[in-house]
């Protein structure tokens, strides 16, 4: 299993992140770091490894973040 990490530019947009990748269920597990909460690892199979940077970018459009 492996992850995905970005940060968000800002952390007011954590409640907007998640809610938007919500939309697209069981492609994977995002968790905020604890003493980072603008950092968030997003766990994923490596077959939907792809699926979610898709997804990914189509959020970038109302969320800014990197990909790290």
């Amino acid at each position: 299993m492996g992850f995905i990490k970005i940060k968000l530019k800002k952390r007011k947009d954590i409640v907007k992140f998640n809610f938007l990748y919500s939309l697209h269920q069981h492609l994977g597990w995002p968790r905020s770091d604890k003493y980072n909460p603008e950092q968030i690892y997003i766990y994923t199979t490596d077959d939907l490894f792809d699926i979610n940077k898709k997804v990914l970018f189509r959020i970038k459009n109302w969320v800014s973040f990197d990909i790290i």
